[in-house]
């Protein structure tokens, strides 16, 4: 009987001595080991800042930079353990998502924000959430935007997966880092060979998209910030009315490029390995399509009674809410079944494996099986056995209870905020909408997120976006006393 069995058949004070726990020593090095990728997400643009002219910015993100680079000089003559728990793989992940927005809070205060304010943006940015508390960012240097949609930009995959398994010497401990860092279903294993051709496809589409972007958005600078935002479902603008001010044909291009970063990543290796067939066989596609048709024919319905102009920004910001990007073109709906329709959107998310947040349209899809699937079972006979199945083949039973807790934590994190919300006399209804935003890490809002929040909804909305990027079992696996210790 395998460790994992013992585990899982144990309970109570049984099975606490079988549960592996996280070392100190072990993590801080995994850490420390891990440092590089602070550098590759500050040195960009602080490189871009220097050039502009941006001083004050460019200094304290070199200040990160060096930070970083001190951190992992500490241990540069230690390996990294062998026998890394997942455990371990698990927090650590967690803790980068942490470091990283902490590491950019001078930065951001430099433009003029106070720190819980620098952190809300700084978590926003690598969370790939978009919402922003920032009062007057078109005052900002142009390599602030930089910052924001290249810590999204490192946040979409390159931090969580393939930066984190190029980074470690190759084998167990990769694998690990990676099975940490992106969902299980649709993906490819992260060894490092398999990690850079992730990364090469992150890379390469984004190269792709802004140059496409360029041809509608002459402007070169805003054509990348907005792609890498783009690609990695960021949401993040220039300009501070989002998409507005752009053409429809310049606001389309965005949309497009969320559609590609909301799609499993696996599904363009497939292609680029001219395996075709497994592609389609992925289903990433399919479930996006279905997606979208959902939502323009529930679009059209809701729309067209109405005495309201039907025109087709309404459905990119459909379109945006998702893909979980958070572009915006206008307002966001205050109330009516439109604004339960983009509530509905946000819940759904990108594709598994994508850079999209939400529950995941796989996911959801499982979820409608069961339903499905609860309805068959009641007209068969005791005896049957009719197992839920995907794809011809029978869900297992971790699967199901790990989507039910994945489920269970989202509703529960969500009516907490929400009620944070209420509690300080918000309307119900626009609260809600910014609350499943935040958690989805979406970034649309209907104005209640703001600079004017009260600083305890601030720190719960930053805890929110954390716990939405990391679907929640990698921060509870941290703050878990048993994680690190064994009960007495």
């Amino acid at each position: 009987m395998t460790g994992s069995n013992s585990i899982a058949r144990g309970s109570g004070a049984g099975s606490d001595t079988l549960i592996q726990r996280a070392r100190f020593a072990t993590v801080l090095i995994t850490i420390s080991k891990h440092a590089p990728t602070c550098v590759v997400v500050f040195l960009p643009p602080a490189i871009w800042a220097a050039v502009e002219g941006a001083w004050d910015l460019a200094t304290w993100l070199m200040g990160a930079v060096v930070l970083a680079g001190l951190g992992w000089l500490a241990t540069y003559g230690r390996a990294l353990p062998s026998d890394l728990r997942k455990v371990e793989a698990m927090v650590t992940v967690a803790l980068l998502f942490v470091l990283v927005p902490v590491l950019s809070i001078p930065a951001f205060m430099s433009l003029g924000m106070a720190p819980l304010d620098a952190l809300f943006e700084g978590m926003s940015a690598v969370t790939t959430t978009g919402l922003s508390v920032a009062q007057d960012p078109d005052s900002w240097p142009f390599s602030a935007h930089v910052l924001r949609s290249w810590m999204q930009w490192c946040g979409g995959l390159a931090m969580a997966t393939a930066v984190l398994a190029l980074l470690v010497s190759p084998g167990l401990s990769a694998r690990k880092l990676g099975d940490a860092g992106m969902d299980n279903e649709d993906r490819i294993s992260s060894t490092r060979l398999q990690a850079r051709q992730l990364l090469g496809v992150y890379f390469g589409l984004t190269v792709i998209l802004t140059l496409l972007t360029v041809l509608v958005i002459p402007d070169p600078g805003e054509a990348l910030v907005l792609t890498l935002s783009a690609i990695s479902t960021g949401g993040f603008a220039p300009r501070s009315d989002s998409l507005a001010s752009y053409s429809l044909v310049g606001q389309s291009m965005v949309i497009l490029s969320c559609l590609v970063g909301a799609i499993s990543l696996l599904f363009y290796v497939y292609l680029l390995r001219a395996r075709f067939q497994d592609a389609w066989r992925l289903g990433a596609l399919q479930r996006m399509l279905r997606a979208l048709l959902f939502l323009i024919a529930s679009g059209l319905v809701l729309l067209l009674p109405q005495t309201v102009e039907l025109g087709p920004e309404v459905f990119l910001d459909l379109i945006s809410g998702v893909t979980t990007a958070g572009f915006s073109t206008g307002a966001m709906p205050l109330g009516g079944p439109l604004l339960l329709l983009f509530v509905v959107a946000m819940v759904m998310g990108g594709d598994v494996g994508s850079t999209g947040g939400g529950l995941k349209l796989m996911r959801v899809g499982v979820l409608l099986r069961t339903v499905r699937h609860s309805l068959l079972t009641a007209r068969l006979p005791d005896r049957a056995v009719a197992p839920l199945r995907r794809r011809g083949r029978p869900v297992p039973d971790a699967t199901l209870i790990g989507l039910m807790g994945l489920v269970v934590l989202y509703v529960l994190t969500m009516l907490a905020v929400w009620t944070l919300f209420l509690a300080h006399g918000h309307p119900a209804l626009p609260a809600l909408f910014d609350t499943i935003s935040t958690l989805s890490t979406v970034g649309l809002s209907t104005g209640v997120v703001s600079a004017d929040l009260s600083p305890d909804l601030k720190l719960a909305l930053t805890l929110a976006m954390w716990l939405g990027r990391l679907e929640f079992i990698a921060v509870l696996v941290l703050v878990l006393p048993r994680t690190w210790f064994r009960q007495r």
